[in-house]
Parts: structure tokens; C-alpha cells; sequence
């Protein structure tokens, strides 16, 4: 017989297990439930039960996807107003908030243009709070804010508490996640944009591996990790700052301020520069979308120098890849931003580096996956991981309970 704590555990499990079909397949039922999950009937539908009851779930006028005879089943969603999340995105020159309901649906957004070089850091988590409250207002009657992800580019600390330092934010170990939490009353998540980005395939079934990477190309150079099914973080900070390994020593100006990092040869405006034969140039300002489309179609009519531009960003990433694959061995790459728009011209470079650097040219092969709407990706992966803490909470069973959740039939 199980003791009390056992029992809880498996009860929490289960409940957690129920959760999670519910979110990858957005509607499904009680039988639904038992055939994925491995779960009894009757406990399928004692957990459902309590979801309902709870009001985690709700009864959907949808059609099940395969009626069978008899009574129709009765199809479950997540409900929206459950609770509230918000997904923050700061970015160059601008402050964007989104409001998410439980089931994943968008329910507002708010943008703001914000000066984020002499904003101080009081200022821009009292203006991140104002911003969320205002969404909220606008979502109306709903569930509590239950957790809020901010999304920075930067350097965030190993807490997800503090922006240590960003290209875009003037000041310096800002405490963003303290101040909003006090004024919300909801946890608070800062993270490196790039570093969160492997959330976004969370449930998505668009990339099941275990092991994957995505790698930002852009007006940066940034990467994401997710190992063993869980997105990497340093011990210290956030780590994985891949545009600022060193790739010429003493080489060209990257924006982080150092010189010769794999950013100052891949990113947009590294590429600008290349292709206009001025690599010492300042990285003054952001180079539209319109202007690197133009530059990569000048590539493919043939223009040497943007050619010559887009070959040597491809060899800089390669080379860094090739480093990362012998510390961690070869795994799939999914390329995000508007740089991955230009994988044709980029990609043969990429795979010859990667086969001169690597150790027996190991992980030359790997699969490539182009996603180019960074600002969709951020969006999804930090609603994604807000929601994924919500659901732990949700995954406790309530005190009232008594639902039979054994496994198996």
C-alpha cells in the first residue's frame, strides 16, 4: 500500500500528466486522455473530473475528432480564464507586453517605444508593471496573473532576477524581476531572449529531440540550448552567449564592445559592413529587414562582395559550431531571425567550417530548420514557459480531491 506522500506524488503526477495532453493537444477528451497518457479510464476521468470542477478545464461545443457510437464524449480544453500570464519583450528602442490566457490564447498587447539607454533600471521595471496592468485592464474580467517572463536581449543572472548587462539597456545589474514582482504579486522571470527560445518547441511537436539548439542570426548573434529536455543556464548568469565567443582574435568591432567575436562577422550589421568593404565600422545602428533582403538578393546576381559578405558570416558561425559540437557532440540547429531568410547563402559556408573545425568533420550533417519571425518565437517561447509554471502550480491536487488517479488499466 502506498503511504500518504507516495499517494500524493502519483496524484500530482498524473494530474500532471492529464495537464500536459490537454496543452499539446489543445482539445481532446476523457478516453483521449487514458489512450495517450497510459492512465486508467476511470482515473482519466476522475482527474478530468477535478480539472472541471476546479476550473482548469471546460466543457468545448467542438466536435471529438473521431465520434464513436453511443453517447458523443464530451471534449475539454484549457480554460483561458484559469489564469493569466505575461510575456515581455525588450528590445531596441521598445518595451512589448502580451497578456495570454491559460489555454494559450493572446488576449492583449501593449507596445511601447521607450529611450532604453537613459531610462534607469527603476524606471524601466516601473514601466514594465504599468504596462502589464494596463494589459490586463484591457483583457477584462479573467483569472489572476499567475507568472510574468521577461525577455531581454542580454545577459540575465543564473536567479532570473537581474539584467546584468545588455547592448540595448543602458544601466547595469538592474533588479527587474524584484520591483515587478512587489507591484504584481506574481513570480517574475528575466531571461536572455536568445537562451529562451528553445521553449518555444516545448509542445509544439515541431522538434521532440531532446537535444537541439536554436541560434539567432540578426542585428545579433545569440543561441539557445536545450539539453536532456530541459533549456540550459550557466551556474552564474545565462550563459550560452555564442555571438561573443572569440572568432579573430583582435578582429573586427562587435557590439558588445570587444573585437573578433562571431556576432562582428554574422551579424547583420557585421555583413553591412563586410559587403561595403569596412569592417572597422562602428556598429552604429540596426540594419532593417528591407536593407538585408536587398543586400542578399545582390548576392545571388552575383555581387562579389556581398557574396564574399554572407560566406565569411557562414564560416564564423560554422567555426563556432564546430567548438560547440566537440564539448557537447553535434545536435540539430534551428535558425531564427531574419538572417536565416539568407540559409542558401549562408549555409554552404556554415557546413565547410563546421567540417574543417569539428573533429573528423563530425556534425557537418546535422538538420537545419529555418524559423525567421524572431518576435513570434520569443512571444511563443516565453508564454510557453510561463504557462509551463503555471501549470505546476495547477498540478497540485486540491486538498478536496479524492479522484482515483491510478496508472494503468
Amino acid at each position: 500500500m502506498l503511504s500518504k506522500s507516495d499517494s500524493e506524488a502519483v496524484r500530482r503526477q498524473n494530474r500532471r500528466l492529464a495537464i500536459e495532453h490537454f496543452r499539446q493537444a489543445r482539445l481532446s477528451t476523457r478516453r483521449g486522455l487514458a489512450a495517450q497518457s497510459g492512465l486508467s479510464n476511470s482515473g482519466a476521468s476522475d482527474i478530468v473530473g477535478d480539472l472541471v470542477r476546479e476550473g482548469i478545464l471546460v466543457e468545448s461545443a467542438a466536435t471529438p475528432a473521431a465520434p464513436r457510437r453511443g453517447r458523443p464524449e464530451i471534449s475539454m480544453s484549457l480554460n483561458d480564464d484559469a489564469a493569466r500570464v505575461a510575456a515581455v519583450k525588450v528590445a531596441v528602442g521598445e518595451v512589448t507586453v502580451t497578456i495570454a490566457g491559460y489555454g494559450g490564447a493572446i488576449l492583449a498587447m501593449r507596445q511601447a517605444r521607450v529611450d532604453l539607454m537613459t531610462d534607469p533600471g527603476a524606471a524601466l521595471a516601473e514601466r514594465i508593471a504599468d504596462m502589464i496592468g494596463a494589459g490586463l485592464s484591457d483583457c477584462g474580467a479573467g483569472g489572476p496573473l499567475r507568472h510574468v517572463v521577461v525577455a531581454v536581449q542580454g545577459v540575465a543572472d543564473a536567479q532570473n532576477r537581474r539584467l546584468l548587462w545588455s547592448p540595448v539597456v543602458g544601466g547595469r545589474d538592474i533588479d527587474l524581476g524584484g520591483p515587478i514582482e512587489e507591484r504584481l504579486g506574481a513570480p517574475v522571470l528575466v531571461m536572455n531572449d536568445c537562451g529562451l527560445m528553445p521553449e518555444r518547441f516545448r509542445w509544439s511537436g515541431e522538434a521532440t529531440l531532446s537535444n537541439f539548439a536554436t541560434l539567432f542570426i540578426g542585428f545579433g548573434v545569440g543561441m539557445g540550448l536545450r539539453l536532456h529536455g530541459s533549456t540550459f543556464q550557466g551556474a552564474h548568469s545565462s550563459a550560452v552567449e555564442f555571438g561573443h565567443m572569440n572568432h579573430i582574435p583582435d578582429g573586427a568591432p562587435c557590439r558588445c564592445g570587444k573585437r573578433g567575436c562571431i556576432e562582428a562577422y554574422a551579424g547583420d550589421y557585421a555583413i553591412w559592413r563586410a559587403a561595403r568593404g569596412d569592417e572597422e565600422a562602428q556598429p552604429a545602428r540596426r540594419i532593417t529587414d528591407v536593407e538585408m533582403r536587398d543586400l542578399a538578393e545582390a548576392a545571388r546576381r552575383g555581387d562579389a562582395r556581398a557574396l564574399a559578405a554572407f560566406a565569411q558570416a557562414g564560416q564564423a558561425l560554422g567555426y563556432g559550431l564546430g567548438r560547440l559540437f566537440a564539448l557537447i557532440d553535434p545536435l540539430p540547429i534551428v535558425f531564427v531571425g531574419s538572417g536565416a531568410l539568407a540559409m542558401d547563402l549562408l549555409e554552404p559556408s556554415i557546413r565547410a567550417a563546421i567540417g574543417e573545425s569539428a573533429i573528423a568533420g563530425s556534425g557537418a550533417d546535422v538538420p537545419f530548420r529555418v524559423y525567421p519571425d524572431v518576435d513570434q518565437i520569443i512571444l511563443e517561447a516565453s508564454v510557453a514557459l510561463a504557462l509551463a509554471r503555471v501549470d505546476d502550480i495547477h498540478a497540485i491536487p486540491a486538498q478536496s480531491s479524492v479522484a482515483n488517479t491510478a496508472v494503468g488499466f
